[in-house]
């Protein structure tokens, strides 16, 4: 009868053994699935940031490419201008008076002697 005993305290202490067991193997897979969930969340979490960055970083680029089209522009101004100072500056002897004349004249309004200006009132 002994064994008999002895067979049913094992069959009891496995049975109450087992409940325990399943309860351990259930906790880790919870904590499996939060950490997958958590793991999820931090990619998604990255990703959103990476497409903001992206984003952030267009219209940057946009911005900086007209910026570069405007110092573009007041480049080809300046080396015109360069380039016709270069040219007044070569000027000499009638060229130069003539060109004086014509500042003096269409930029400070004065007139040569002997000369009259007429404007039209009419404003045609």
């Amino acid at each position: 009868m002994m064994k008999n005993d002895e067979k049913n305290a094992e069959a009891i202490k496995t049975n109450v053994s087992k409940p325990d067991a399943d309860i351990k193997e259930i906790e880790p897979k919870k904590v499996r699935k939060k950490r997958h969930i958590l793991l999820y969340i931090a990619i998604i979490g990255f990703v959103f940031y990476a497409v903001i960055t992206i984003i952030n970083q267009s219209v940057e680029i946009s911005k900086k490419r007209i910026e570069l089209q405007n110092l573009q522009q007041q480049i080809n101004v300046v080396e015109i201008q360069t380039q016709y100072l270069e040219k007044v500056q070569n000027y000499t002897g009638k060229e130069l008076e003539e060109y004086i004349e014509k500042i003096a004249k269409e930029d400070m309004g004065y007139i040569g002697e002997g000369e009259r200006i007429f404007i039209n009132v009419a404003g045609e």
